[in-house]
């Protein structure tokens, strides 16, 4: 025996987008604009339509919503109905619709551990009708969709110089303040932090300007050192791999090294 059928759209189509885009990455301190657009694909008219979204993330800043949907704080879902959206009382063959909500994704990571990482925001949404199309076997119509929001993470640099050189296990020479025509030596350190997500191919670099000078000492507390480059004057630190959360959650990777200045004015 054989049978043919056919797939159709949705009798109630409903597809969701954050800040106009179905694959938009969010950061820390966002204003997302959720949009939930429906559509009645059947010949009949839907009668009391009902929308239902629920946010799921660690990340939601729930005092910050902002919507005419009715609102659940022990399930973070909303709800637009007849009593809040009049629009949804009858809905005709081949109208669209749309309602919305706005929420921003809180200013830091709740990081606790080290794979406390991949941050990601998740909508679950679901439209439905009571009204069922001639000829579906079902109690009422119903549709669902999720989009997912990945959440980018952050990578931190802080660079700072020492007169001390106690990092690199010998102490800097030259006068402080600096007297012209006499060379001071500093001790240059750079940190990098990395939060939420683990990192690679990190290149870090500076340029040494007119006076200033390498003088090849120099130590990090992980494999790769920065290296100088004489005829561009430019120090340079790759990084091949950091762990989500180093510096936050222990030490943060730490290059050291020795530069010398001299005051010609």
């Amino acid at each position: 025996q054989s049978a043919n059928f056919t797939i159709s759209a949705s009798p109630l189509s409903l597809t969701v987008e954050v800040n106009n885009s179905a694959d938009y990455t969010a950061k820390l301190g966002d204003a997302l604009e959720y949009t939930l657009k429906y559509r009645n694909n059947a010949d009949v008219a839907f009668q009391n339509v009902a929308l239902q979204a629920k946010l799921v993330g660690e990340l939601f800043d729930f005092p910050s919503v902002q919507t005419g949907a009715a609102f659940n704080s022990l399930s973070n879902t909303f709800l637009w109905n007849v009593a809040n959206t009049s629009a949804l009382a009858s809905f005709a063959p081949g109208q669209e619709g749309s309602v919305s909500l706005r929420i921003n994704v809180k200013p830091a990571f709740p990081v606790r551990r080290l794979s406390d990482k991949n941050y990601s925001l998740r909508l679950e949404a679901q439209i439905e009708s009571p009204t069922v199309p001639q000829g579906t076997a079902a109690a009422k119509t119903q549709s669902l969709e999720t989009l997912e929001t990945k959440v980018a993470g952050e990578l931190r640099v802080n660079a700072k110089a020492f007169l001390s050189g106690a990092a690199l296990g010998a102490a800097n020479t030259g006068p402080y303040p600096p007297r012209v025509n006499q060379t001071t030596q500093y001790t240059v350190h750079w940190t990098v932090s990395t939060y939420g997500v683990d990192v690679s191919n990190i290149e870090l670099s500076g340029f040494l300007q007119s006076g200033a000078r390498f003088t090849g000492k120099v130590k990090s507390s992980i494999e790769s050192v920065p290296v100088y480059d004489a005829a561009s004057g430019r120090i340079m630190w790759t990084i091949p791999a950091l762990p989500a959360n180093k510096g936050y959650v222990g030490a943060p990777a730490e290059a050291v090294f020795q530069i010398e200045f001299e005051n010609g004015f």
